[in-house]
């Protein structure tokens, strides 16, 4: 594990130190602020710098024609021809040629170097009035007019490094454009006649066309105004000079300038095209770099953050060193100087290393570069730190603040809420009122930095606390309406219900833990009751099942006796009693199990549609006959079109059997019994009503439990489950089963969704 650390630590520098490069090559590129389109849309051709190269060659094509003037003749240097005329006493002027101009500067020990620039000797002194002569002409500038006295006498040493300093300029020119091959092809022609014409260029035989397919041209011509030319930015004051020149005073000139982007010739634009591309190659080899850097530093910063924390050996488990093991504020403080530190030893020591091996216009940048260094350093082991603990679970644990915290809730944890509060507020009111102050005592009496800075934190401060305190209302807001929603789970039946306390502070968390007590007491409650219920139905269900078998065996016997044929009346009367008892103990027993099944829902249904109306009927049919034994009339109330709901047949007739027994062994003789069927929105509700023989001295709700009935004195031969078992088949079955009394009345209501 440490040398995984270790090697990703060293990996994640070396990428630190590609986009430092990548940086660094970016920005000292000349194209810095450019962006990176120029890199694909922009040729050496494009740039400034090549219209500026242009320009100054026109420039000193234009110089060249002058030149061309002053030390040719027929298109070969003349050292004989006069280049100067000076007056150097009274009624005596005289002529210098060009070859005297040259040997007076070499007496003086000026020569032209290789560069053809003038080098040697020393600058003629222009005080010295004794050697002083004006000057009257000169070939090189025949338009000069001296506007004031004094300019126009000079030294002749002056003078001939004058002469000398122009010949060197015509020399270079030749020897870049004429004499050597260049990538620049120039003419520059003007015509007084077929004839007569002056012609200046350094190549023969092209045709326009010719210049405009070398690459890059520009024509000129003293019959039009336009400037036929592709280059990006086209050189002012061309035709100006173009005409300015001309000798024949007309407009049949015209200038021809093709410069060959191919650069077949080593000169200054294909010098200055390949360092263009070497720009370009660097600025890319920036990119790339700074881009593998960004990339490998990410990377490898995720996998130091994946491995902080983790132990060195045995299981992968946070820990914390025992340097770490000072609180999170004691830590910052020590990175914090740390970072001091290192900057005061960069001010005083690395800074001047710094400048050892940049030149001065890159000393702030190598600074800038060091600072950031040593930030970025700080805050990545600073945060790795501050992750170890995240790690570990101390970050906040073992801060300071969680302990001044902890203090501080000893003093509030045992008030009441309005105290705390109180406390609260009192302590909120108190600090708004002096940051205020703060704030308003800085902003009318001081206008320096440091004082709009120290206003800045202040506000900043302010902001924070009222955040914090917002939030710490609205999470007991919170906390209120979490423990409210438990509350109305709880009320509604849910007893599993829990409040996840881990998000609960203080006497909050009490309160929580208590509702989570009270959920899970009624929970354990609830549990022992349905396990009472279902002990209570197994019971019966294993009970009722064992007296089956005896009790089969005695009805069968007391058959069998009374076909022997006996005589005597008594016994027969016995065996009548006798067989009465076991049925009706049979019956009860049969009652019992299906009671049982019914409550806990242990049927199998096979719902099917049903038509209510229909069955309805045949219900009263059956019953009718046995209704007027006790002179009860039914009368029915019954809609003409069929009603289909879903139910299971068999389940549903025991339900009507039992409501209708019911009625027959309770309802007062010589009454009626009411069977309606209506429709409610979507559900279909069959009704039935008759007067109870005997006092209804009983409540609704308790005649559908189980072993009750309306009469006390249990006169009747009923079990007490009829309306029990009618009920929990009705619901098992997704009906709605209902009981009214109203004083003598007894109303049973039975309700199924219709089948669309």
């Amino acid at each position: 594990m440490k040398k995984r650390k270790e090697a990703a630590a060293l990996l994640h520098i070396i990428f630190s130190f590609l986009v430092v490069v990548g940086v660094t090559i970016m920005y000292n590129n000349i194209h810095y602020g450019e962006g990176i389109n120029w890199i694909t849309h922009e040729t050496y051709e494009d740039t400034p710098e090549f219209t500026r190269q242009l320009k100054t060659d026109i420039d000193e094509i234009f110089n060249y024609v002058r030149y061309k003037e002053v030390f040719e003749t027929d298109g070969r240097i003349d050292y004989s021809k006069p280049i100067v005329k000076v007056t150097d006493g009274p009624g005596s002027m005289k002529e210098y040629t060009v070859d005297e101009m040259i040997r007076r500067a070499k007496s003086q020990g000026y020569y032209l170097n290789e560069q053809f620039k003038v080098s040697g000797g020393q600058l003629p002194d222009s005080d010295n009035k004794n050697l002083n002569v004006r000057v009257d002409y000169r070939a090189y500038e025949p338009d000069f007019v001296a506007t004031e006295p004094g300019q126009a006498f000079v030294t002749m040493d002056q003078l001939s490094y004058e002469v000398l300093t122009h010949l060197g300029n015509y020399y270079s020119f030749y020897y870049r454009f004429i004499q050597n091959p260049s990538n620049l092809k120039f003419e520059v022609r003007y015509e007084k006649s077929q004839n007569e014409y002056k012609q200046y260029r350094n190549v023969a035989g092209k045709s326009l066309e010719n210049f405009k397919s070398m690459g890059k041209y520009l024509y000129v011509t003293g019959e039009s105004l336009y400037v036929d030319s592709n280059l990006t930015t086209t050189p002012k004051d061309v035709s100006a000079q173009l005409e300015k020149m001309n000798p024949y005073n007309n407009g049949n000139y015209h200038m021809i300038i093709g410069v060959d982007t191919s650069y077949p010739y080593s000169d200054a634009y294909a010098q200055a095209s390949n360092a263009y591309n070497q720009v370009r190659l660097l600025y890319i080899l920036g990119i790339v770099s700074l881009v593998f850097g960004i990339l490998g530093s990410a990377a490898t910063l995720y996998v130091l953050i994946g491995l902080t924390g983790l132990e060195e050996k045995g299981p992968y488990q946070p820990q914390i060193e025992k340097l770490k093991q000072l609180p999170a504020e004691g830590s910052f403080v020590l990175y914090a100087a740390a970072t001091l530190c290192s900057l005061f030893l960069a001010d005083i020591l690395f800074d001047k290393i710094i400048h050892l091996f940049l030149s001065y216009e890159q000393w702030y940048y190598g600074e800038l570069v060091l600072r950031v260094l040593i930030y970025y350093a700080a805050g990545l082991m600073f945060s790795l730190s501050m992750l170890k603990r995240y790690k570990a679970g101390t970050l906040w644990t073992g801060s300071l603040l969680f302990r001044c915290r902890n203090n501080m809730f000893l003093y509030f944890k045992n008030h009441r809420f309005t105290t705390r509060i109180m406390f609260a507020y009192i302590f909120y009111l108190v600090f708004n009122v002096l940051m205020i102050l703060a704030f308003c005592i800085l902003f009318f009496t001081y206008k320096d930095l440091a004082s709009r800075i120290l206003m800045g934190a202040i506000g900043f401060l302010l902001l924070a606390i009222d955040y914090c305190v917002f939030h710490k209302m609205y999470r007991h807001a919170w906390e209120t309406d979490q423990i409210n929603q438990a509350l109305l789970h709880i009320s509604l039946g849910n007893t599993t219900y829990k409040i996840d306390i881990n998000s609960f502070n203080g006497k909050e968390r009490e309160l929580a833990e208590h509702i989570n007590h009270i959920s899970t007491g009624l929970e354990t409650a609830l549990q022992e009751k349905v396990k009472s219920e279902r002990l209570k139905t197994d019971l019966i269900t294993n009970v009722s099942h064992d007296i089956k078998t005896p009790l089969t065996s005695i009805i069968n016997y007391v058959d069998l006796i009374k076909r022997e044929g006996i005589k005597d009346e008594k016994i027969l009367g016995y065996l009548e009693v006798l067989e009465q008892k076991s049925h009706r103990l049979k019956t009860l027993t049969e009652d019992l199990v299906e009671a049982s099944k019914a409550s806990s829902g242990n049927l199998k249904l096979e719902i099917l549609n049903i038509d209510f109306v229909e069955l309805i009927q045949q219900t009263n049919g059956e019953f009718e006959e046995k209704f007027s034994f006790r002179h009860l009339e039914l009368v029915s109330n019954l809609p003409d079109e069929f009603i289909f709901i879903e139910a299971d047949g068999r389940y549903l007739w025991r339900v009507l059997e039992n409501l209708y027994n019911n009625a027959f062994k309770y309802a007062m003789e010589h009454s009626r019994v009411y069977v309606d069927i209506t429709t409610e929105d979507d559900m279909v509700v069959f009704t039935m009503k008759n007067i109870s023989e005997t006092a209804l001295n009983i409540k609704a709700e308790e005649l559908t439990e189980r072993f009750v009935r309306g009469d006390v004195a249990r006169t009747t031969e009923g079990s007490g489950l009829g309306i029990s078992i009618a009920k929990s088949l009705t619901e098992l079955q997704g009906g709605e089963f209902q009981l009214h009394i109203d004083g003598d009345l007894f109303k049973a209501r039975v309700a199924f969704p219709i089948k669309r």
